[in-house]
């Protein structure tokens, strides 16, 4: 049974019916959208995203276009397109003779006919002679210059080999790259890797070395503990001598758990490296932080996790798997070409107002511990740096620093009190230090700061009626309603027993009367709330103007208008207290006048 004005009949079929009724509808639409952007159709229309056989009315060539690209303003004609390009590209191109004269003024003589903006040109340094490609659009826009003369052109294989051999190295395999390690062999006939950047900035052969653990030479290899800390650590070091890191350790609350001895630093460090990689591949280091252990805290691990027994297990086994051991070195180990003898170097530091607390270390950039003899600081500076750079005690420079800007403020900081009615009774020392003045208004002292004060922030507190003695305090209470029952207790926010007008006793605040946010429960005055129109009073009477409705509490933040013209945030607190009578403008026209 079939309804009246009920569709009836297969559904694919209505549904392909309603599509093709749609389809017509939109055909209308489209075909006078085409024609308004100059695209005369010649063929039926199927869909906005499918191609549609036109011809543009511009151009008169028949292209395939869609309806959804005029549809959002684009310009879908490929010929137009591509004339349009043609004009761009032509307004862009730059006369070769203007391109040569502007790379000639950034120090290139080109060497081939100009290519164009983006292509690399052949062009010979003014400077350093060299050539390279650099690029017309690089050298206008952004001025780009020689990049050999920047020292980011790729180097030279054969050049960079005579630059190890002039150090003193002897390249064992083909030039990787300057920040790459390139095996060499060095003067002594150690087979090293090193990098030319390392070299160029007087790194060399880790076996020779005058500094650091001596690899050339004996060395330890320990396992040691901290109770209280509840860490382990496994580290190499010197055997002997005062800077040897293990009695660093020993002197910090390290225990030794184990150590061993090793012929060449070189083979302790192969083992310790091989135990930190199993160490950290398992996650279980670093455990201490750079905070708790500056020195060494990369190789510490929870002795939860790992026992000090099977760290050392690991040593054991590391050491049996080594490479065949280094050839110690025969005699001392070599020195820096300048020796400072012990003596001389204590004798220096005195004259320059350090006091050694140890012997001289025995290398010239070595931290030394001193004491200050002006202001006793304990430092560690180097010989080196106090003998070369003059470099003295950092407190002393921090406070000669101090008093050098104190001395150039003072002047213009007793003004700036003077002005807002501070008498200063001591020196001036600092804009965040408390400064001792006598109010020159009510004549009580105060530690107000020059920096509140010279920001407008900060005003006498008794004046200001941050502080009240007791019979400023029972007047202010009388004014609000309130009548003391007991002493005033001293402090603003201290609770004060007093009686309201409608006879009920409360215990208040001085500070919640002044702010208006507490009042007596059983009155009207409940809550403490300002009356809005009360409150918008109080702010143009102290010279704005409201430009919105009060927010609800007397510390809320109010939009209003200077008298001045300038719009400013106030709040019904400071307005209150005399904290605010006027913008920040009219603030610094004051203090300018």
């Amino acid at each position: 049974m079939i309804k009246e004005g009920v569709a009836s009949g297969c559904a694919a079929c209505n549904r392909k019916a309603g599509g093709e009724q749609k389809r017509r509808a939109n055909a209308e639409q489209a075909e006078a959208m085409m024609r308004a952007a100059g695209y005369e159709p010649l063929e039926g229309y199927v869909s906005a995203s499918a191609a549609w056989s036109c011809r543009h009315s511009v151009c008169g060539e028949v292209v395939r276009v869609k309806a959804s690209s005029v549809r959002s303003g684009y310009e879908p004609c490929p010929v137009c397109r591509a004339e349009g390009y043609k004009r761009r590209g032509a307004a862009r191109r730059v006369d070769s003779d203007e391109a040569g004269a502007l790379m000639r003024a950034h120090g290139f003589e080109p060497v081939e006919p100009y290519p164009g903006a983006s292509v690399g040109w052949l062009c010979r340094c003014t400077a350093c002679g060299k050539e390279s490609r650099p690029m017309y659009s690089g050298v206008k826009g952004r001025g780009y210059g020689c990049r050999h003369c920047a020292g980011s052109a790729p180097l030279d294989p054969e050049a960079c080999a005579a630059e190890m051999r002039a150090a003193g190295f002897e390249p064992l395999e083909p030039y990787p790259g300057s920040d790459k390690r390139w095996l060499c062999r060095c003067s002594s006939g150690h087979e090293v890797h090193l990098r030319l950047t390392g070299v160029r900035t007087g790194k060399g052969c880790r076996m020779c070395a005058t500094h650091g653990i001596d690899l050339a030479g004996a060395a330890k290899l320990y396992v040691i503990t901290h109770r209280e800390w509840g860490a382990v650590k496994v580290g190499i070091g010197a055997c002997t001598g005062y800077t040897s890191r293990l009695l660093q350790h020993e002197r910090n609350g390290w225990e030794v758990y184990r150590a061993r001895e090793y012929p060449t630093g070189a083979a302790a460090f192969d083992v310790e490296q091989a135990v930190l990689e199993r160490l950290r591949g398992d996650e279980l280091c670093p455990f201490l932080t750079k905070e708790v252990m500056p020195n060494g805290w990369s190789e510490t691990c929870s002795a939860e996790r790992v026992t000090a027994g099977e760290v050392w297990a690991m040593v054991e086994e590391e050491s049996r798997r080594a490479p065949g051991a280094y050839s110690p070195r025969d005699g001392d180990r070599p020195r820096a070409a300048v020796l400072v003898d012990a003596e001389a170097a204590a004798d220096e530091m005195r004259a320059r107002g350090y006091e050694p607390l140890v012997p001289y270390p025995g290398r010239t950039n070595a931290t030394w511990p001193s004491r200050c003899t002006t202001c006793g600081h304990e430092g560690r500076p180097t010989f080196n740096a106090v003998r070369n750079a003059g470099q003295g005690c950092r407190v002393c420079r921090v406070r000669e620093a101090q008093a050098k800007r104190a001395a150039a403020t003072a002047p213009r900081a007793g003004e700036v009190m003077r002005a807002a009615g501070f008498e200063p009774l001591e020196p001036y020392r600092s804009s965040q230090v408390p400064w001792h003045c006598r109010c020159t208004t009510c004549g009580r002292e105060s530690t107000p700061t020059y920096s509140n004060v010279n920001s407008g922030r900060s005003r006498c507190r008794f004046c200001g009626s941050k502080s009240s003695n007791a019979e400023g305090a029972a007047s202010e209470v009388r004014a609000a309603g309130f009548e003391p029952l007991e002493p005033y207790p001293g402090l603003a926010t201290a609770p004060w027993n007093c009686r309201c007008s409608c006879g009920n006793e409360v215990t208040t605040r001085l500070s919640f009367v002044r702010a208006g946010t507490r009042g007596c429960k059983k009155c009207p005055r409940a809550g403490g709330r300002t009356d809005p129109a009360a409150a918008a009073t109080e702010v143009r009477a102290a010279g704005f103007e409201p430009l919105e409705t009060y927010p609800g509490k007397t510390t809320d933040r109010w939009h209003c208008r200077c008298a001045c013209g300038a719009e400013a945030t106030v709040t019904l607190t400071d307005i209150r207290r005399g904290r605010r009578v006027g913008c920040g403008a009219c603030s610094r026209g004051a203090e300018g006048t």
